[in-house]
């Protein structure tokens, strides 16, 4: 054997096995990923790990993550390493389908190019913010289930040599496991925001039962009353109250803000605050609507309004005034003559929308055994299996049913809109209040 070809063997033998060291070196590498990928849920420390080992093992200068911002349509720069990594990190944004990484996210595509300066995606506007100079890079999609979270890429190997295809299968391999780790990190995070909002609600929920408690009863030898409140979701807008503005004298609320959760929770909080001062000071329906509408207009935000009922009884003469702002008109029922009808006299928008809007009080003169009930737009909404509305005929004939107390008509009614509903799910909050005069 010649000389010339035992050199040429010997080369290729070495080749060889510099090829098998490189190899170990990649399969060590998943291994410690692997490990790394369950060591933590942090998103960036698990990132820049990440990049750590694969710019180790393709031997780049620098690396980094972008990921997708789905309201905007952008991919942000979470994680770069290298010499100007820092000044990208958190700044650098780009669209979909501009430079390599943005055609990558675009078309779900790996990509290799040995020489950007032949390629006309390349983005050059990074290259002159930071003064790095770019000759070959890799990007691969980070995809999951689907899912598009962002991309990677690999800048520049060390050795000066372009990258290949063979240096991107191996980069996809490092990226198949980065886009599940990075999935189930923004998954873990999403878990924690979500029980962080379950314990504020939770505590907005205990705050709320505070001042309005879910169910109220209150008797005396003049008139009886029951409430109950059920809000849709942990908090609610619907809101009701009963206050003794003077010795003879109650001021009754019922009320409805607009939209629900936790905005219609802390709209309702602060006009129960203000009612109960208000009423207070004025008594009277009319000038306590009056301010009340001034109020939630100079400040409504979002085009939030409220429905709203105040009422006034006499205790001492069965004197009954109100002010209906936009709000169901409630029913009063003589059970003496089995006589309902709608206490509709007094009209009025709802409050928050016209800053001059005037309220109109209408009156009525208790008799015993008189009936008043007063609810929310909830209860008419409440629908069953198949779509059907629990009706005001079916309010009213509860109302002329067989109850002894306030509390027994509302019960009653909750139990029946309950199994009217079934499993469905409950739409909006819902609201009774009865009244009764002895």
């Amino acid at each position: 054997m010649q000389r010339q070809d035992m050199s040429e063997i010997v080369d290729q033998l070495k080749g060889e096995i510099q090829n098998l060291k490189n190899q170990a070196t990649f399969f060590s590498s998943l291994i410690d990923m692997s490990v790394l990928l369950t060591s933590t849920f942090d998103l960036e420390e698990l990132i820049r790990k990440v990049l750590e080992i694969s710019q180790s093992v393709m031997l780049s200068e620098a690396s980094n993550v972008m990921l997708l911002n789905k309201e905007k349509s952008i991919l942000e720069c979470r994680v770069a390493l290298g010499e100007v990594g820092s000044s990208l990190e958190k700044s650098f944004k780009l669209k979909l389908g501009q430079g390599i990484a943005g055609w990558v996210a675009e078309n779900r595509k790996s990509v290799v190019v040995p020489d950007v300066s032949k390629d006309d995606r390349f983005f050059t506007g990074t290259d002159k913010l930071t003064g790095f100079v770019t000759h070959s890079l890799m990007a691969c999609p980070l995809i999951s289930q689907d899912n598009l979270l962002g991309v990677a890429e690999v800048v520049n190997r060390k050795d000066g040599r372009p990258f290949d295809e063979r240096d991107l299968r191996m980069f996809e391999t490092f990226c198949n496991g980065v886009a599940v780790a990075v999935q189930n990190a923004q998954m873990h995070r999403e878990l924690l925001h979500n029980q962080r909002v379950q314990q504020q609600l939770e505590m907005a929920s205990a705050i709320q039962q505070g001042f309005l408690p879910r169910s109220f009863t209150m008797e005396n030898d003049q008139f009886e009353i029951s409430a109950i409140n059920l809000p849709a979701s942990m908090v609610g807008g619907d809101f009701y109250d009963c206050i003794e503005l003077r010795p003879g004298l109650f001021g009754i609320t019922i009320g409805d803000v607009s939209g629900k959760g936790m905005p219609a929770a802390l709209y309702m909080a602060r006009l129960i605050s203000d009612f109960r001062f208000e009423s207070h000071q004025l008594e009277e329906p009319v000038p306590t609507m009056t301010i009340l509408n001034k109020m939630l207009s100079e400040r409504s935000q979002q085009g939030m309004f409220v429905t709203m009922i105040y009422m006034t009884i006499d205790t001492c003469h069965g004197e009954l005034r109100y002010v209906n702002g936009g709000h169901i008109p409630p029913i009063l029922y003589r059970r003496k003559g089995d006589n309902l009808s709608k206490l509709d006299g007094s009209g009025g928008i709802p409050l928050g929308i016209q800053a001059g809007a005037s309220f109109e009080e209408a009156g009525h003169s208790l008799r015993r055994d008189d009936t008043i009930l007063l609810f929310s737009d909830g209860l008419l909404d409440a629908k069953s299996s198949n779509g059907e509305k629990f009706t005001l005929k079916k309010i009213e004939n509860f109302v002329r049913g067989n109850w002894q107390t306030t509390h027994d008509l509302v019960t009653q009614l909750v139990e029946a809109v309950t199994n009217h509903a079934g499993e469905e799910s409950q739409f909006d909050d819902i609201t009774i209040m009865a009244i009764k005069w002895r």
